[in-house]
């Protein structure tokens, strides 16, 4: 099973997505930085994947300065053009409604999206999501943003510990070098930065699928 990759736009910046598998549009939120063709290559990643695309049409996609997308940012990031990000994929798969599946950071984006268009969006799964990050002190996540901008791989070697703690040296080097191969310093600092400090709480309370 091999996934093809295509690309929409977004404000005139081509976005990489992929689809794998027949049925209904199981679209997966953007991670903090990816790589379509990198992750592919991830047995266990492939194999979590697959498995979903012998249900469904599986789409993932790789935010704008990152991955296959148009590298460089233009401007700082903003919720409102993760979620705009999002929704160009979805009309690419013929609009909605669709399943969105959140890991994360993304739920961020997947709320945005669903409390502005409902209609799009049919079901709304979160695994590991969060609305905001007050639970880390504001100066630690201030120096986390300042630390992948001025040292993006000895930062990737600490996430990489942090998103697997078992992991081996030999894993977390191979999970560091993805994420290097995915973004650069200062993509991944402004992701960083929205990640850790946008804050969607006053919104959850209209978070409403048709």
């Amino acid at each position: 099973m091999d996934q093809e990759i295509r690309f929409c736009e977004r404000d005139g910046r081509r976005i990489a997505y992929a689809t794998v598998g027949d049925g209904p549009p199981l679209v997966f939120g953007a991670p903090f930085v990816s790589h379509l063709e990198a992750e592919w290559e991830q047995p266990r990643a492939r194999a979590f994947y697959a498995q979903l695309a012998e249900t469904h049409r599986v789409v993932r996609y790789d935010r704008i300065g990152v991955g296959l997308s148009d590298r460089g940012l233009l401007t700082q990031p903003t919720i409102e053009s993760d979620a705009a990000s999002l929704e160009a994929v979805i009309a690419a798969q013929g609009g909605g409604p669709v399943t969105l599946f959140a890991i994360s950071c993304a739920s961020l984006a997947a709320v945005e999206l669903t409390v502005a268009r409902p209609e799009l969006v049919d079901h709304l799964v979160f695994f590991g999501g969060y609305a905001a990050r007050d639970d880390i002190p504001e100066a630690t996540r201030r120096s986390l943003v300042d630390f992948v901008r001025s040292n993006w791989p000895l930062a990737t070697q600490m996430f990489a510990g942090l998103h697997d703690p078992r992991a081996t040296r030999e894993e977390v080097e191979v999970l560091g070098r993805y994420k290097r191969h995915a973004a650069d310093p200062e993509a991944a600092a402004a992701y960083l930065e929205l990640d850790l400090f946008s804050d969607l709480r006053p919104l959850l309370p209209r978070v409403t699928t048709p």
